[in-house]
């Protein structure tokens, strides 16, 4: 039919960039694709397909009732902010579609700027459905021949200017744990208990001065001597339930992986469980995201202390509430439960893994401000990573305090990142090094002592 249209509007002199065939490229393609042209130096959105839907959308329109139109560009709008906020959280697919069942657990209205984007994409998708639907009879004599010019022309600029900020090496498996030999039989051997922190959204600074300054908050105020500190940057792969495949269980995977029967028995939990030690996770979110409250007992974690818990156990604790869209207990709350954990019952060794949770994009700020954002001389130059490492700072402050206890049994402590920060601005975004995250390690130098009731436990061969 296409072929017929066009060859009809050639025999009465149609030339390929006529009047009508140019309306269709700006009905088709540059109104609902406007707000990113008119973002795209500024901020990141992958849109690698998106053109083509918006365009796929307009050329049934020209055969459909207007009904169907507006359906097939909301459906292409819905399909294209979906593909943004997918890959910016580095999602796989089929995480992404699994987690839109969590939909209720978040807020995305509380985010201005989210509202901003829905709006402007709503309002430019249903321009373009009413415009061909309106001059559909003319629209119908267009070459289709500049609109997918320029889909394709915004599709190689996304694949040359954007993908290249999410795309991850394909690299043999690589942790924080494998780095730092910390597996089960060196925690059980070393007779420490053992505090993992995954930070969420960290990344790795790519000025190594500005990743200095969120570090020093956290070593600054050790006890001397007491600890050895270890810094290193490791690869990811997926989002932060990748991140606990990594970490945990020495696997890239997923969360999915976990509810569909991986076998579990040799994720760090569970072998620290069998060995008499205490396992606890932490996190400032409901059990049911990413239905942790099903495989977190599967990989070895003992209880759960996360907001359906803390705020019924301790409510007069867990009064404060923070972030955005995803609204949650404080990071400087959940820390402080954290370390009355790890102190209570020192004769049993414990495992910790916190989550945090409150650097998750979009963020609220901090209402201190220890990186110096809002002065003269901020420690670090990009205002949103600076907002961010203020909210960072909260976290490495808490497990400041926490190393610095005298009266904590040794503890190792490593502190890593889930995955690369999925902030919105270039200029934010190249502040940190491409597929890798940072990790710390506060090693405890004094192994089998501080435990009064706990013997040594012997070495692991």
């Amino acid at each position: 039919m296409l072929t017929n249209i066009q060859a009809r509007a050639n025999k009465n002199g149609y030339a390929v960039f006529s009047r009508n065939s140019l309306l269709f490229v700006l009905f088709a393609v540059v109104i609902p694709n406007f707000l990113f042209l008119l973002t795209a130096p500024f901020y990141i959105a992958s849109r690698l397909i998106s053109p083509f839907l918006y365009l796929a959308a307009g050329v049934a329109g020209l055969f459909l009732p207007a009904r169907l139109t507006f359906l097939l560009f909301f459906a292409a709008a819905v399909v294209d902010l979906t593909l943004i906020v997918m890959i910016a959280f580095h999602l796989p697919l089929d995480v992404a579609l699994n987690s839109l069942q969590y939909s209720a657990s978040i807020n995305p209205a509380a985010s201005l700027l989210y509202v901003f984007i829905a709006v402007i994409v709503t309002v430019t998708s249903a321009l373009s459905a009413y415009l061909i639907s309106r001059y559909r009879a003319r629209l119908r004599e267009a070459s289709l021949v500049p609109a997918l010019l320029l889909a394709a022309a915004l599709s190689c600029a996304d694949l040359a200017w954007t993908q290249p900020y999410f795309r991850t090496p394909d690299v043999a498996f690589d942790s924080a744990r494998v780095q730092t030999g910390m597996s089960a039989d060196a925690v059980i051997g070393g007779g420490s208990n053992l505090l993992i922190v995954m930070v969420e959204g960290l990344g790795a600074f790519s000025d190594p001065e500005e990743g200095e300054a969120l570090k020093s908050i956290l070593t600054q105020n050790l006890p001397q001597g007491r600890y050895e500190i270890e810094y290193g940057q490791t690869y990811y792969s997926g989002s932060t339930t990748g991140a606990a495949a990594r970490e945990l269980c020495n696997r890239w995977g997923d969360y999915i992986d976990y509810l569909t029967g991986m076998p579990a028995d040799d994720c760090l939990p569970n072998q620290l469980a069998a060995a008499g030690y205490e396992t606890i996770a932490f996190h400032g979110f409901g059990t049911d995201m990413f239905q942790r409250d099903k495989w977190y007992p599967d990989i070895g974690f003992q209880k759960l202390e996360f907001l359906d818990q803390l705020e019924v156990e301790q409510p007069e604790h867990f009064v404060r509430r923070c972030g955005s869209v995803f609204n949650g207990l404080c990071d400087a709350d959940v820390g402080e439960a954290v370390h009355a954990a790890l102190k209570a019952e020192p004769e049993t060794p414990k495992f910790i893994y916190w989550l945090t949770l409150n650097s998750h994009i979009p963020f609220v700020k901090n209402e201190a401000d220890p990186m110096a954002c809002r002065s003269e001389t901020p420690r670090i130059h990009n205002k949103t990573v600076c907002e961010l490492s203020n909210l960072w700072s909260i976290v490495f402050e808490q497990v400041s305090e926490i190393a610095a206890d005298p009266e904590l049994a040794p503890t190792d402590i490593l502190l890593v990142d889930d995955h690369h920060t999925p902030l919105w601005e270039r200029a934010a975004k190249d502040g940190f090094e491409l597929g890798k995250v940072d990790w710390i390690l506060l090693r405890h130098r004094d192994k089998h002592s501080g435990h009064p009731n706990r013997p040594p436990r012997p070495t692991t061969p």
